[in-house]
């Protein structure tokens, strides 16, 4: 399975964060699975990524050209690394080549690429497993927005049930694995 991973790059994350996704990269080896990401050297990405090659899993880098000038930003140990000219050519070619997405701990780019898979699936364009890891309950207040969406109704509450939140990589995984798409017809979700 390909397995896309969303999440920050930032040097000055707290090493829970970080232990957390280089486990998960670790866990997406183990599973003999490819992880497909930003191409990041650092924060969350550069620890998920140190996981799966440590753990001797395939990694896809992609990342447009103008990350290439600053030194030390990129991951020079993927199995393959891809150049696009723009953040939205990035973010097509993740999306193409992934069976599922994995948001781990992030800011407003790990938000905006999780976001667009998200609206996809409720829009029944694509049906892939989605899911969240909430590190230290790093996402609840997300969770809280999403729940306050649907009780002022601007949301179905089956929208709850597109992804799933995992404490820990363990269990996140496990459910990449046994994901089943026809738990929810999705094709019904939003009527447009």
């Amino acid at each position: 399975m390909k397995i896309c991973l969303y999440g920050a790059s930032s040097t000055e994350l707290d090493r829970y964060y970080l232990d957390a996704a280089y486990e998960l990269g670790r866990r997406i080896a183990a599973g003999g699975h490819t992880m497909i990401y930003g191409g990041g050297a650092q924060g969350v990405m550069g620890a998920a990524a140190c996981g799966v090659t440590d753990g001797g899993g395939a990694l896809v880098g992609v990342a447009p050209t103008f990350f290439q000038s600053a030194p030390g930003v990129l991951f020079d140990g993927c199995t393959e690394f891809i150049c696009t000219q723009t953040m939205a050519e990035r973010k097509t070619i993740m999306m193409e080549r992934a069976d599922a997405f994995v948001m781990a701990p992030g800011g407003i780019g790990t938000y905006e690429e999780f976001f667009e898979v998200l609206t996809l699936k409720q829009l029944g364009r694509h049906n892939p497993a989605l899911a969240v890891l909430n590190t230290r309950n790093y996402y609840d207040p997300m969770q809280a927005l999403f729940e306050h969406t649907v009780e002022q109704k601007f949301a179905k509450p089956v929208c709850l049930q597109i992804y799933r939140m995992f404490a820990e990589p363990g269990p996140l995984v496990d459910y990449l694995e046994h994901y089943d798409p026809n738990e929810i017809d999705v094709r019904h979700i939003k009527n447009i």
